[in-house]
């Protein structure tokens, strides 16, 4: 193995660059080494690299991705060297109390906030690299199924995975019918999708952007431009991720008696909520990243089942080389 490869490095505001790094190894039996051959820009990479994030530069970037195994400790038992797998975005032992319940965003044997392609809390590679070091493979890794394209799978660490546990728990499990989609592009038309699949009887996804308007609305979805008034109706579900703080705090006033309120991340600076009105009307508020590990299991069955097709809400695929410009256009489903 050479010793050094190449990493998708996150430099300045507006600026990325290909850097040569030290390639990683294995350092313990339960490892793996993986090769991303399919990997995608998020929709918070957008802000993060325009600099509107309290993130400071100067990491590898990446957290969407769809690995080859290269190499795996003694210990691991689930995955094998050939083998397409999905990568999570955030770094997890898989046996620590939290991971046991499903929070594995909130591992306590990583530093809090480890996470690839992010550097919240120490430097783990970006999944844009050559090869990237999974510290713990069996708890983080999954097979992609026979008969799924690779293709469809490489959101499935982080959006598809966080939708699709969103749509189970609220509307399989939670009978929440009425959903509210504040979450414009990629993030919101993947669980306008996924609600509509797992039963929502109606789902209104609010976007100003007539493109994404129309992909809404060919999975089952009503569509509005902005935000509609209290007296148009109310919510049992209101899932946020706009970035916009007049948009949240609108999501909340259209929810109903008892209803839940998701943000998926978007509104980071800090804001007032109107917290007797939501306590007149028992409202549930949740902000919190995906517990990307924990979400895989699910969104794979979902895509094997063909309840959702990322792909139909995927921006144009490009070559590995022209990354440092095309990360930086403008998404399609922003």
């Amino acid at each position: 193995m050479v010793d050094s490869m190449q990493s998708l490095w996150f430099v300045e505001p507006g600026r990325l660059e290909w850097r040569e790094v030290p390639t990683p190894v294995l350092t313990g039996d339960a490892e793996a080494l993986v090769r991303p051959v399919i990997a995608g820009r998020c929709p918070l990479d957008v802000p993060i690299l325009q600099g509107r994030l309290p993130i400071p530069p100067g990491y590898a970037i990446g957290h969407n991705a769809v690995a080859e195994v290269v190499a795996i400790g003694d210990a691991v038992t689930r995955v094998a060297v050939g083998d397409l797998v999905v990568m999570p975005s955030d770094v997890s032992c898989g046996q620590c109390s939290p991971c046991l319940r499903g929070w594995t965003a909130h591992c306590t044997t990583v530093p809090d906030g480890a996470v690839y392609g992010v550097a919240v809390n120490g430097q783990w590679g970006g999944l844009f690299d050559d090869l990237v070091r999974v510290p713990y493979a069996d708890a983080m890794l999954h097979r992609i199924p026979a008969g799924v394209d690779p293709l469809e799978c490489v959101t499935v660490g982080d959006i598809t995975g966080a939708a699709d546990e969103l749509a189970r728990r609220h509307i399989l499990a939670g009978a929440r019918t009425r959903v509210l989609v504040l979450a414009p592009g990629v993030t919101g038309l993947t669980q306008a999708a996924l609600a509509i699949a797992y039963g929502a009887e109606h789902v209104l996804y609010v976007d100003p952007d007539p493109g994404n308007r129309a992909l809404a609305e060919q999975c089952g979805a009503q569509t509005a431009a902005k935000p509609p008034a209290p007296a148009d109706g109310l919510f049992d579900l209101t899932v946020e991720a706009s970035g916009s703080t007049e948009w949240f705090r609108r999501g909340l006033s259209l929810l109903a008696g008892e209803g839940v309120f998701e943000s998926m991340g978007g509104v980071t600076g800090d804001m007032s909520i109107p917290t007797f009105p939501m306590f007149m009307q028992g409202i549930t508020m949740r902000i919190a990243r995906a517990n990307s590990a924990a979400n895989v299991p699910g969104a794979l069955d979902a895509i094997a089942a063909a309840k959702i097709t990322p792909s139909t809400f995927y921006s144009p695929i490009v070559k590995w080389e022209d990354l440092p410009e095309a990360m930086l256009e403008p998404p399609e489903c922003s």
